[in-house]
Formats: C-alpha cells, sequence, structure tokens
C-alpha cells in the first residue's frame, strides 16, 4: 500500500510536468502532436519579431517563431521557424515576407515561388523578403520632412543669430546704426542748403555764362558760310597737292643729295677739285702764280706799250700783235684802270 501511493505521486508528477511543457508549447503555437519542419531565413531587422510570433500562408496561421538569435558577424538576425503545415510544399524560389500590421505586431507571410521542380526540406533557409507596414510607410514619409523641417530649424537659427548679431545687445547696434543715418541724413539736408545758397549767389554768373554760350552759338550760326568756304578751300589745296608730282620732287632731292654726298665723299677721300681747294695749298699757290705773272704782264705792257701795240699810219706796215677793234678796247680799259 505504501508503494502504491508513492507511485501514484511520481505518475502525478510526471503528468504536471508534462501538461506544464504542453501548455508551454501550446502557448508558443507549437502542436506537440504534428510532425513540424523548421526552416530558417535571416533579416538586418526583424522589427519587434519574437518568438512565437505567428508564420501565415495566405491568412492562415501555418506555424510559429521559435527563436530569433545573431549570426556569428552580428549583421544578421537568424529567424527559426516551425512550420507545421506538412502538405505545404515550398519551393526554392519562396520567400519569408516579414510584415508588420497596424498595432505594431510583426508576423512572418510565406510567399511560394514558381519552382516545384526544386524543393525546400526540413531545416533550409527561406529567402528573406520585407513588405513595409503603415507604421514604416509612415516612418518613410516622415523622415524626409524632419530632415527638411531641422534643416530649415536649423537655418532659422544662424538668421536669428545673425539678426542678434546686428541688433546687439538690447539692440544697441540698432541703435547705433540709426543714430549714424540720422547724422548723415543731417550732414547731407546741411549740403543741400549750402549747395541752394551757391546756386542762388550765383544766379546771375550763371545767366551770363549761358547768355556768352548763346551769342558764341550765334556767332557760329553766323560764320556757318565762312568755315563752309575755309573748308571748301582746304579740300581744294587738298586736291592740288594731290596733283602735284610728290614723288618725282622727292626722287630728284634724292639724287642732289647724292650728288651732294657724293661731293663729300671726294673731300674726305681727298680726290677732286674740291678737295685740292679745302685742303692743299698747291691750287691756290698756282692761283696766286698766275696773278702775280698777270699783273706783271699788264705792268710790262703799260710801261712799254709800243712793244705791243702798233697801229699802222698812212698806209704803213703793222709790226706787233694784230688787234681787232674789240680786243684792242679791251686791252686799252685793262690799262687804264691800272694804277
Amino acid at each position: 500500500m505504501k508503494y502504491k501511493k508513492e507511485f501514484v505521486i511520481g505518475i502525478t508528477v510526471v503528468g504536471a510536468i508534462a501538461l506544464l511543457l504542453f501548455g508551454i508549447n501550446f502557448l508558443k503555437g507549437k502542436n506537440v502532436f504534428n510532425t513540424n519542419r523548421t526552416f530558417y531565413t535571416t533579416y538586418g531587422n526583424v522589427q519587434a519579431l519574437v518568438p512565437g510570433s505567428v508564420i501565415k500562408f495566405r491568412g492562415k496561421q501555418i506555424g510559429v517563431v521559435l527563436n530569433v538569435d545573431l549570426n556569428e558577424a552580428q549583421d544578421r538576425l537568424v529567424t527559426e521557424m516551425s512550420i507545421d503545415e506538412k502538405d505545404l510544399k515550398i519551393p526554392q524560389d519562396s520567400k519569408a515576407r516579414l510584415a508588420s500590421d497596424f498595432l505594431g505586431t510583426s508576423s512572418i507571410e510565406i510567399v511560394l515561388g514558381k519552382d516545384y521542380n526544386n524543393l525546400l526540406q526540413a531545416g533550409d533557409t527561406i529567402n528573406p523578403d520585407f513588405k513595409y507596414g503603415i507604421s514604416e510607410i509612415a516612418t518613410q514619409k516622415i523622415d524626409p520632412i524632419e530632415k527638411q523641417i531641422n534643416f530649415l530649424l536649423e537655418k532659422l537659427n544662424k538668421s536669428l543669430a545673425s539678426i542678434d548679431t546686428v541688433l546687439g545687445t538690447d539692440g544697441a547696434n540698432l541703435r547705433k546704426m540709426m543714430n549714424s543715418m540720422k547724422s548723415t541724413i543731417n550732414t547731407l539736408n546741411t549740403t543741400i542748403v549750402d549747395v541752394d545758397k551757391v546756386v542762388k549767389g550765383s544766379t546771375a554768373e550763371i545767366a551770363s555764362t549761358l547768355a556768352n554760350v548763346a551769342s558764341i552759338t550765334e556767332n557760329l550760326k553766323k560764320s556757318n558760310q565762312k568755315v563752309t568756304n575755309l573748308i571748301t578751300n582746304f579740300s581744294e589745296i587738298s586736291d592740288s597737292l594731290k596733283g602735284v608730282d610728290i614723288a618725282g620732287t622727292v626722287a630728284e632731292a634724292k639724287e642732289a643729295l647724292a650728288g651732294v654726298t657724293k661731293i663729300m665723299e671726294e673731300i674726305n677721300n681727298g680726290t677732286g677739285s674740291a678737295h685740292q681747294l679745302i685742303y692743299s695749298d698747291e691750287l691756290v699757290n698756282n692761283v696766286n702764280s698766275m696773278l702775280e705773272e698777270t699783273e706783271r704782264l699788264v705792268n710790262n705792257i703799260k710801261e712799254h706799250p709800243k712793244r705791243y701795240l702798233q697801229f699802222a699810219v698812212f698806209g704803213g706796215k703793222d709790226k706787233g700783235v694784230k688787234l681787232d677793234a674789240t680786243d684792242e678796247k679791251k686791252l686799252r680799259k685793262v690799262l687804264d684802270e691800272q694804277p
């Protein structure tokens, strides 16, 4: 009797433990009475997917998530899935699409592929996929707006800082600027008044100057014909100069200069009569000697004219040099001019 009581207690404990395990697996969605197949997939972000999350196929629950663990590289989350639909054929090109509802609850939707010639077996990995929920879509829409708002706020802060720098503490810089503008306006008003006084004081001079300008304009108007004639005359002179053989004149001038150049070269080179006359005394001495001989001859003729002039009288014979009337007249003139 004693052993029977202990046996009953042992059976009761084992049953309780079995019931507890069944309850835990039931709460996790596991059906301990069916043959389940285990598959794996990986995600970069599981969006609050936890063990016990539902696995669906066309809206029907066909399994649950068993575990979500980091891989060795710690860049992906390995998700272990238990599928209890034993008749479901899963092609290799199928996908395990992670989705979340409006409340943020995540689940996995099995999307079958078309390659039924190659099926996945228990323990294989299903390609991951991701479907954005309302919250993710809202986040995607809100993020750019948030960035733009942040950018605008930053620009606004900079603008306010710039305005604050310009205004200074309690608007001190603004007051200084307004005072400076007021002083500038006062100075400008004073200058305008001074200019007005100068203009009023110089009205007579300005009027006189304008009158002089008008008079000069009138004189120019009256002299218009003369100016026209002057221009016409200048045009005629230009035409006359155009008709002059300037090229020929220049050519003749060049020839004359060439002759002068040749004479200068002869003088510098020691050739020609000009060089002898300028640089040599021989020609001068010869001329002087000739003049002295001429003077002696004239004096001799003057002293002894009968040696050179004999005139026939009464048919006598002529003696000496025979001169005609013209030569005799020139000789007598030379003799009379001698002292």
